[in-house]
């Protein structure tokens, strides 16, 4: 997720005495999004309102991630800024959460005197209460783990018609390069009957498709102890009424059963999409990576998908310039998408982490090379998705209507059960207005598409 948009600091401009004003900053992934929407809701019991200006805030507090160093500079820079407005407004509060807050915990206290309170990934829910402690004069870091999944916790959501919703947190796998067991803790399912009363209430609130978040979330359910799994939680939420599709990231190959592979196909509104990351091509790479699979298991995994749903949309993850990734571990990672061609992928050059058991490998693979393999991997999957794109010209998909397109105010958008991403003309040729059906599934007849992107209108009846 991309984070709100700075607002400017304008020092002539403050919140009113005994007000109760938030801005938040948000950055990184869904589940942080989703953080954010529940401390909104805490925040909002004890009679904080959101603004979008910091100036007018009493409270800024900035949601932060960890995974990549890029993030936590500019949360570093953000701080940074901050420094002279604290001393100009004693008053004013700072708080960090999240990732680079549970990572960092009261170093992050000694290394900014203006920050007020940390609060990592389980505590955030009691920012209330530890914002009262701090008015004592106390600073504060509060990032033990905690039983956050034993509470339904209310979120306040923007109005439309989706919704995430977590359903795990943590993760027990311990890859080499990953900080989320650091930050996020040891894997955690909800009860299942907790989840299936969230989702109930968010379809009678409108919202139609729910995306079930975790860091692994196909291992759901394996800390319950009632035969709970990701499969029957699919089937437990697909007759709630009013609900259209449901979807889930992001999944780790090893835990992708074949139950779930039949539940995904037998059922109607879940969405034929799995963001599967592979990381590496390369058998060497995968170890060192602590991957838990080979190149050979993950084709396997690919096979077992397309049989059973063969339009699945595969979507992974790519790490370029992992320590001691040669040319021919790159070639490795190049060959398995030319076999696979992933409908999208995300391409990442790696960088060293604190607290992760790579941090102690050389990071060896020069910057350029990193960015070379970087674009080349790019380039790749864009080629991948213009060619397949260009196959489904003339084809008519059924697509759940999301809202305009925020790249053209003329457009609606949405995505196929398979999460392909398709624009057609808000306005019919007579002008009228078709935002009548946001929210609904319709069908759209594709005439043309670039790399990213596809483009049709609504199919004849």
């Amino acid at each position: 997720m991309s984070p709100l948009p700075a607002a400017p600091i304008d020092q002539a401009m403050a919140a009113q005495p005994g007000s109760r004003t938030v801005y938040i900053e948000t950055f990184g992934c869904q589940m942080n999004h989703s953080d954010t929407e529940v401390v909104l809701a805490r925040l909002h019991s004890a009679g904080y309102q959101r603004t979008e200006h910091m100036d007018l805030a009493s409270l800024v507090l900035f949601n932060t991630c960890a995974v990549r160093d890029h993030a936590e500079a500019k949360v570093r820079g953000r701080l940074g800024a901050l420094k002279p407005i604290k001393r100009l407004r004693p008053e004013l509060r700072i708080a960090l959460m999240g990732c680079m807050a549970q990572r960092e915990k009261d170093a992050l206290l000694s290394a900014y005197p203006q920050l007020d309170l940390v609060v990592g990934t389980d505590q955030f829910v009691h920012l209330p209460q530890l914002l009262e402690e701090i008015e004592t004069g106390r600073r504060i870091a509060a990032t033990e783990f905690g039983d956050f999944e034993s509470t339904l916790w209310p979120a306040q959501r923007a109005a439309g018609i989706n919704a995430w919703v977590p359903i795990m947190r943590g993760c027990n796998y311990n890859c080499t390069y990953c900080v989320v067991p650091a930050t996020r803790g040891k894997e955690k399912s909800r009860p299942a009957e907790q989840i299936e009363e969230e989702v109930r209430r968010l379809a009678a609130e409108g919202f139609v498709q729910v995306t079930l978040l975790g860091q692994t979330v196909d291992a759901y359910g394996k800390t319950l102890g009632d035969g709970s799994t990701l499969a029957s939680l699919l089937r437990r939420l697909h007759p709630i009424p009013g609900l259209k599709r449901l979807r889930f990231v992001t999944s780790h190959p090893k835990d992708i059963t074949d139950e779930l592979l039949d539940t995904m196909a037998e059922l109607p509104k879940v969405a034929k999409h799995l963001h599967v990351p592979a990381q590496s091509g390369s058998d060497r790479m995968l170890r060192l990576m602590g991957r838990r699979y080979t190149r050979g298991e993950y084709l396997v995994l690919v096979e077992r998908a397309r049989r059973r749903m063969p339009d699945i949309e595969l979507l992974s993850d790519f790490i370029v310039g992992f320590p001691r990734e040669s040319n021919a571990d790159f070639n490795d990672t190049v060959s398995l998408m030319e076999e696979v061609r992933f409908a999208s992928s995300y391409v990442f050059m790696y960088s060293q982490r604190p607290a992760t058991p790579s941090a102690h490998l050389p990071d060896d693979v020069p910057e350029q090379v990193k960015r070379e393999r970087c674009t080349r991997l790019l380039d790749l999957q864009l080629t991948h998705q213009g060619q397949h794109y260009a196959t489904l010209h003339g084809q008519s998909r059924a697509v759940l209507v999301e809202g305009p397109s925020k790249n053209d105010d003329a457009m609606l958008c949405g995505r196929s059960i398979g999460n392909l991403n398709i624009v057609f003309p808000r306005y019919a040729p007579d002008g009228a207005s078709r935002d009548q059906v946001i929210g609904d599934l319709v069908d759209i007849r594709i005439a043309r598409s670039t790399s990213l992107t596809l483009f049709g209108d609504l199919a004849p009846e």
